[in-house]
């Protein structure tokens, strides 16, 4: 940034342009003067030597001592001001500060600050309007040459393109404008000092913060969570521990266009399951899961590997290598408690099952939108799918050639959505999703009772592979401006892929969100739903059903401590766990503390 203030508040430009303007005036006042003045010499002009000429300006007459006297020891100055209408003037006839709008008095450092632009302008023009010395070219008479005849030749007429219009020359300063600006300056001496030390220290901060910028095309996101949680109630031999996590995410978000993002995600955590494995888990099922959790002993890994391209402003490309999650890439109709660390503390009161069925692994997908109010998602995914019951078998990848490996041979998820707006308060969807499992595990994304995720396979027996068919509808509906209901209901019709057998599988919930409760950006919410379950299945393991309903009831409530923290308290009460009126109630609550950064 150009420094406009010198020692003595003028730069050389403008002063020198100042004084030979004098000199010209000077001489057209004194015709009779014909020899040359002979001037000794001295050093850079300042502002001190500047005589003010006492003339009637464009701008006004000269500012009396008392005017400027006023203007030098006011402590704000008011649109009635010599210096307010002076410094207006100059902006109306240059266009060289940029006055606040309105009039209202300013103080002086706003006035200065403004006075400040109106400095650097006028120099620029001074610069622009500086003569500049012109050498004559002796003119050389042409050679006589003998007159050739040409024959006429026809041609059509041509029209002259029209000339070049010149850009508007920028206005000449005038002696008096000059004056009237050195007497502002002179004036505000101090605050413009002030102003030029602002400047200093932007243009060291941005500096430093260039030198130290981690990227110009990469931006880091972070997350950090803490959480203490405990279990009480259900079976009298359960382990009621209460433990300490976390979780660290950090993201790496690239654009290398400005539309497109490669997102790059490491993971960090230690968020052991009450789950765990049922059998032997503090809860015995799946239904008390935290909506973080996760277990790696906190090394890091790469969670997710992903790029996403506009191919037009109404279609989106996802790609993924790594950590596909359909939620992450498509709205789920739950806005307020859908996030890990800031929405609802369970798995399953965050969004609907289905969304769940990626499982972390590959996967690509195109998200359009119709207009605004109506939008189709496509995907198709290869799950990370695990053998249970083989010791050290390594989960199905998409990168493994190995047999029921690899992008098609292995198990896979075909994904579809369709999203209406019908008003501004109102969003519906409508989501399917095929699906093919070479375990026939996971069919309802870890959610509710353990049969309801493996409805084919028997304790011991040969692995089952299994299709299905998933179907859920969604919704929500802004009440007002800070009340959010959400609802979903979904139905999974699965299949055994060789030989008989067929299961249902049902689920649904509704939560209420109220935004801003107690303090801008807290929120409070709630959950109250049936996690899937296994309602009938035919042909060898027709024994295999839920024949009770648990009932899912969470509550929570999100504190923003500040832009960067928030402090989520919350309880989840499970009646009937396992969807088995044998099982006592249990009481899964949380502190979580989610750093974001």
């Amino acid at each position: 940034m150009t420094n406009l203030l010198s020692k003595n508040l003028l730069s050389p430009i403008l002063i020198g342009l100042v004084v030979w303007m004098s000199g010209v005036a000077s001489a057209k006042a004194n015709p009779s003067i014909n020899e040359p003045t002979t001037i000794a010499p001295q050093s850079t002009p300042t502002s001190a030597s500047l005589k003010v000429t006492n003339v009637a300006t464009t701008l006004g007459t000269e500012p009396t001592t008392e005017q400027i006297k006023q203007a030098t020891e006011s402590v704000e100055v008011k649109p009635g001001d010599w210096a307010y209408q002076t410094l207006q003037a100059l902006n109306a006839k240059y266009s060289c500060s940029d006055m606040p709008t309105g009039n209202r008095a300013l103080s002086r450092e706003e006035f200065a600050t403004s006075l400040n632009g109106c400095v650097q302008s006028m120099e620029e023009l001074v610069a622009s309007r500086k003569p500049r010395k012109t050498v004559k070219k002796r003119r050389v008479a042409p050679k006589p040459v003998a007159p050739e005849v040409v024959a006429p030749q026809q041609s059509a007429p041509e029209i002259a393109p029209p000339a070049p219009v010149a850009p508007p020359a920028p206005p000449e300063v005038s002696q008096q404008d000059l004056d009237q600006l050195k007497q502002l300056v002179q004036s505000f001496g101090t605050e413009l000092q002030g102003v030029d030390a602002r400047i200093k220290a932007i243009d060291t901060r941005i500096t430093d913060l260039k030198e130290k910028s981690f990227s110009t095309t990469t931006k880091l996101v972070g997350e950090a969570i803490f959480a203490v949680s405990g279990l009480a109630g259900g079976p009298t031999t359960a382990t009621r521990n209460t433990i300490f996590s976390d979780r660290v995410r950090l993201n790496f978000r690239s654009s290398f266009t400005g539309k497109d993002l490669l997102l790059v995600r490491l993971q960090s955590r230690n968020s052991n399951s009450f789950a765990g494995s049922v059998a032997t888990s503090a809860a015995k099922t799946n239904m008390a899961r935290l909506g973080f959790e996760g277990n790696d002993d906190n090394a890091t890994t790469l969670h997710r590997l992903q790029y996403q391209l506009p191919l037009t402003p109404s279609t989106k490309v996802f790609v993924e290598a790594v950590g596909s999650e359909f939620n992450d890439n498509y709205y789920t109709f739950n806005p307020e408690h859908q996030a890990a660390g800031t929405g609802s503390i369970s798995r399953f009161g965050r969004f609907a099952p289905i969304y769940r069925l990626s499982n972390e692994g590959a996967g690509i997908g195109v998200d359009y939108k119709f207009s605004p109010n109506l939008g189709l998602a496509v995907s198709y995914a290869v799950p990370r799918v695990g053998i249970p019951g083989v010791a050290g078998t390594n989960p199905e990848t998409v990168s493994s050639p190995a047999e029921n490996n690899g992008l098609f041979n292995g198990s896979n998820v075909l994904f579809s959505q369709l999203t209406v707006k019908p008003s501004d308060n109102v969003n519906l969807g409508l989501v399917y999703a095929r699906s093919y499992n070479s375990a026939g595990t996971g069919l309802s994304g870890a959610n509710g009772s353990n049969i309801a995720n493996n409805p084919f396979n028997s304790t011991g027996a040969a692995i089952v592979p299994t299709t299905a068919n998933h179907y859920t509808v969604v919704g929500s509906v802004n009440l007002s401006k800070d009340l959010i209901l959400s609802a979903w209901g979904g139905l999974t019709q699965a299949e055994r892929a060789s030989g008989a057998g067929k299961a249902e599988i049902w689920n649904y919930a509704a939560t209420l969100a109220a935004k801003d409760f107690g303090s801008k950006g807290s929120t409070l919410g709630f959950v109250v739903g049936m996690q899937p379950k296994l309602t009938s299945n035919s042909g060898a393991t027709t024994t295999r059903v839920d024949k009770d309903t648990s009932m899912h009831i969470e509550a929570f409530y999100k504190y923003k401590v500040n832009d960067n923290l928030f402090i989520t308290p919350g309880l989840l009460m499970l009646t009937n766990p396992e969807h088995n009126a044998a099982n006592p109630t249990e009481y899964l609550g949380t502190i979580r503390s989610t750093f974001v950064f």
